[in-house]
């Protein structure tokens, strides 16, 4: 009798100390916002804090099943959101650092000249008025901006650097969509100015790289409204008989770029969209482009490769083949595959040169084959 309220002063005093915990930290690191790291560290603490202290679960829920605990329901409770608060914290510092690096990549010409990657060289084939074939090169560009590849890879670096594999899927999910959000912030302000053809096609191959990348499919009607609006408006500054010919050569690099940096940002791809982008079939590397290094190999090389079999070994399987089927056949045959076995290697032997010779010897001598 004296046991039961001994156990709940237990549980209401556990819960309490706990409460006051989450307080004092949270209280302490707000008057500390620069030290984000400590932010991800308290993260792991509430994370870890109920599936590692199975006393302390005993000893919050009382006298009352886990399941029907409501002190063990509202510490769970608490701990969870202050992880994901402290987490939003954090998330939110490399968010901005992800934003000052992106916004290097501005309007001015200098701006573009250290931004804008090596682009690949394509020689399309026309027809002249006169019927005569044209040959023409034309350029297109085969990966995303400098600011923009660097800052997402930096943003995966740091994300992966903290195991993102043991965050919950509802956090990195929301940092998926801040990243979209923020490029499409800085490529609208873009989209306004006046841009030559060149810039326009690379800020396209952006886009276009971060829709099929980044936007998963519970995304998409989110995105869709300013993506389209961000593309027209890019679109307007490309001469329109040159985008049609670009066009297809600009999807199929993209496809290919997006294909190659997928395992680099894996923490920033939706689930949906890392097995669409694998299926993608990146064709064999042509001459415009064999002088990349990082174009996917469409049939990589197995661990093994088979060893090559040589004339005798082929001819002795052949003749194991051969048995194995003789094998095979009705018991009723067997002896009738072997008088048509011997009749032709008779067959055989009598259409040799020796025997002939031998035959037309002994047929000249009378005395042959007579009984004196």
């Amino acid at each position: 009798t004296c046991a039961l309220p001994i156990i709940e002063e237990c549980s209401s005093i556990s819960r309490q100390q706990i409460v006051e915990l989450v307080a004092s930290l949270r209280s302490q690191h707000i008057g500390d916002r620069e030290n984000t790291e400590l932010a991800l560290l308290l993260t792991r603490l509430y994370q870890a804090l109920l599936p590692l202290t199975p006393n302390l679960v005993l000893s919050v829920r009382g006298k009352q099943k886990e399941k029907d605990s409501c002190s063990l329901a509202e510490v769970s409770a608490l701990v969870k959101k202050e992880a994901e608060d402290m987490f939003n914290i954090w998330i939110s510092s490399k968010l901005s650092q992800f934003s000052t690096s992106l916004f290097s990549l501005t309007s001015t010409a200098g701006s573009f000249l250290t931004s804008l990657p090596a682009w690949d060289k394509v020689t399309i084939s026309e027809t002249g008025d006169s019927g005569q074939e044209i040959n023409s090169i034309i350029s297109i560009p085969p990966s995303p901006s400098l600011p923009l590849i660097t800052s997402l890879l930096s943003l995966a670096s740091t994300i992966h650097r903290s195991h993102p594999s043991s965050f919950p899927q509802s956090l990195l999910s929301p940092t998926s969509i801040n990243v979209v959000q923020t490029i499409l912030s800085h490529y609208s302000t873009l989209s306004t100015q006046t841009l030559t053809q060149n810039v326009a096609l690379q800020l396209l191959f952006d886009l276009h790289f971060t829709q099929t990348l980044l936007v998963s499919r519970d995304t998409k009607d989110q995105f869709s409204t300013t993506l389209s609006t961000l593309l027209s408006s890019l679109e307007t500054n490309i001469d329109p008989f040159d985008l049609s010919v670009f066009s297809p050569h600009l999807h199929s690099r993209v496809k290919k770029a997006a294909a190659r940096c997928v395992s680099g940002l894996g923490c920033l791809v939706p689930a949906d969209r890392v097995a669409i982008i694998s299926s993608y079939k990146i064709s064999t590397t042509t001459t415009q482009d064999s002088h990349n290094i990082l174009c996917v190999e469409p049939q990589p090389c197995p661990r093994f490769q088979l060893l090559p079999l040589s004339t005798a070994s082929l001819s002795k399987v052949s003749a194991k083949a051969a048995l194995s089927s003789a094998h095979l056949q009705l018991p009723l045959l067997v002896g009738q595959a072997a008088v048509d076995a011997k009749k032709t290697a008779a067959g055989k032997t009598d259409k040799s040169p020796a025997h002939q010779t031998a035959a037309s010897f002994f047929g000249s001598m009378p005395w042959f084959g007579t009984n004196s």
